[in-house]
């Protein structure tokens, strides 16, 4: 059972939410509410050095800008931040998007543990997630199952990213096999790139570079 949680959520109605169904539901017996993803990362990393670390973490992954200047400027970055330093605390991602290509690339490239989409039914199926997580598995909101595991998503390495991310700059494919060769990046060749590009497009069904560009940053791939 679960019995330190961070949630991490600029609308603290919803915050306030999620912490009573916690403690009434769940029994959890501290609930931590932060509404910034700077304060958060401060406060998941004072647990560990206190060895009093957070059992789970909730998180949405955008959050609305104010006078104050957050550092972390998402979830997604937070999540990756914590991720980076080898910390494996089960993570369940509560939020607005459903882009089945950038949630699934959550699962694969972040190790969450579970996706929750905020509506009608969030606060129960976030419910549904933690229940299943704080018993070793996985949870993912209805609508989006069916997308993700359908045979037909694409699945995305991060040498696409990269390669969208530097069209999406403006630079060009000579330019692009340029940067990869400095940067040891594989493969590098110009032929090699335009051979993923011409994939990237029928995967995205793109007919041109300035479509590929737009629909990757539709899906949220960039």
């Amino acid at each position: 059972m679960f019995k330190k949680v961070l949630v991490v959520e600029d609308l603290d109605s919803i915050g306030y939410g999620i912490a009573v169904m916690l403690k009434q539901e769940l029994g959890v017996g501290e609930v931590v509410l932060s509404q910034y993803c700077g304060d958060a990362y401060l406060k998941f990393m004072r647990s560990v050095k206190e060895q009093e670390a957070f059992d789970l973490l909730i998180t949405d992954l955008s959050f609305n800008e104010d006078h104050r200047e957050d550092k972390i400027a998402n979830g997604k970055q937070l999540i990756k931040k914590i991720r980076a330093l080898g910390h494996k605390t089960p993570i369940i991602v509560c939020s607005v998007e459903e882009k089945p290509a950038a949630v699934k690339k959550l699962f694969q490239s972040q190790d969450i543990s579970g996706y929750v989409v905020k509506g009608r039914s969030g606060l129960k199926n976030l419910l549904k997630a933690v229940e299943s997580v704080q018993t070793g598995g996985t949870y993912l909101s209805p609508q989006l199952s069916g997308a993700i595991r359908q045979r037909g998503i694409f699945e995305v390495e991060d040498y696409d990213v990269r390669l969208l991310s530097h069209l999406s700059n403006g630079l060009t494919q000579d330019e692009i096999a340029r940067y990869f060769d400095q940067n040891g990046i594989s493969p590098s060749s110009l032929s090699s790139i335009e051979k993923r590009l011409n994939r990237l497009k029928d995967e995205l069904r793109a007919k041109n570079t300035i479509q590929l560009v737009a629909n990757a940053k539709d899906l949220g791939l960039i």
